[in-house]
């Protein structure tokens, strides 16, 4: 008896040993299905559809301010949890040659932009900061509620290849990333709903600054014109201080003396909102500059004995305001910007000429 369960034991050993070895091995449907969940569980793999949605949201929005680095980490969790309302359903796999199978996909894809579309317009209508991470990662938070009710896309599917390398198998990234995006649609509109503002926010202070202080390089990277087309352009809206009374010379002075009193305002665009498509409402805090007023009641308080003694003290005056401007009290207001009243003439533009009598005050 002892004989016969010494050799039961060995059979059970020497069966689970052969059984050991004999472990079902992953088949090419398995180890695309194991990198599917990988990318669920965000393991690397959405990092490479943030960065196709970072490249194509910029060039399709025209967008001159660029995605932030330290928005990425809170970006990749809002897509992961976006992907896990996706289900993906693998065939089995066929085998195409020696080394290449092929494995069809079914999903149905979450349509991000329409689920979020009514909840980001909204959104704009109500930035509280000049923060632009900490405005996406809000809207990102209340865009994430709505995932769970949203409703999925028609079925659709697609064939992914599948490589034998070595042991195991390979996928050439590519196709895993252009699944992704097929299945997460949109997934770049809570991002590019708050960009926008922010960036019309960048071409509004690039705007003033190139109007005032012929600061240019920030205004050529959103309108995409010359350093040399801006200037002119810029040369031409002082041209209302040339005088007749004034040589050349003397009005090149003139003109200078107005450009240096010009650079030195002071102003800032605070937080900015979308009204509707083409108009926007931002705060500016403004310091007024008082030096041109200040300029021509000085002018005007002098005596002068002949002509050309009137135009030297003009001319002086300008100098010193130019060299030493004078400032009202900090002030705050809001301004209704609409882009396409933008592009009429700025004289015909009250709203525009509102600001610009807040910043540098003529009478």
């Amino acid at each position: 008896m002892k004989k016969r369960g010494l050799l039961l034991v060995l059979g059970l050993l020497i069966c689970m040993v052969i059984c050991g070895g004999c472990e079902k091995k992953e088949s090419a449907d398995d180890y695309l299905g194991r990198y599917i969940t990988r990318a669920k569980e965000k393991q690397g793999e959405l990092t490479g559809v943030l960065e196709d949605g970072i490249v194509n949201i910029k060039d399709t929005e025209e967008l001159v301010i660029d995605f932030p680095e330290e928005l990425k980490e809170s970006y990749e969790e809002f897509l992961k949890d976006a992907l896990n309302q996706v289900q993906f359903e693998l065939n089995k796999a066929e085998k195409e040659s020696d080394d290449t199978y092929m494995v069809r996909v079914t999903y149905d894809p979450i349509d991000i932009a329409a689920t979020t579309d009514d909840t980001n317009l909204e959104y704009v209508k109500n930035i509280s900061s000049t923060d632009f991470c900490a405005e996406v990662n809000k809207l990102l938070e209340k865009d994430r509620e709505l995932l769970e009710s949203s409703e999925n896309q028609q079925k659709k599917s697609r064939i992914i290849e599948v490589q034998k390398s070595g042991d195991g198998f390979a996928i050439d990234e590519a196709q895993i990333k252009d699944l992704l995006e097929d299945a997460l649609q949109g997934y770049m509109a809570p991002y590019a709903a708050v960009a926008k503002v922010f960036d019309m926010r960048d071409f509004v202070q690039a705007y003033l600054d190139a109007n005032i202080k012929s600061e240019f390089e920030q205004y050529i990277e959103h309108t995409g014109m010359s350093a040399e087309e801006v200037s002119v352009i810029y040369d031409d809206s002082f041209s209302e201080f040339r005088m007749d009374e004034l040589s050349s010379e003397q009005n090149d002075r003139f003109v200078n003396a107005a450009k240096g009193i010009y650079r030195n305002c002071q102003y800032s665009v605070g937080i900015m909102k979308q009204n509707s498509l083409t108009e926007y409402v931002f705060d500016i805090t403004v310091t007024p500059n008082t030096s041109i007023i200040n300029a021509m009641n000085e002018f005007e308080a002098g005596t002068y004995y002949s002509e050309s003694a009137a135009k030297e003290a003009l001319l002086n005056i300008y100098d010193k305001y130019a060299a030493s401007p004078t400032y009202g009290e900090e002030t705050t207001i809001t301004v209704t910007w609409n882009t396409i009243d933008m592009l009429n003439s700025q004289a015909e533009n009250e709203e525009f000429n509102r600001l610009m009598d807040t910043i540098i005050p003529a009478e």
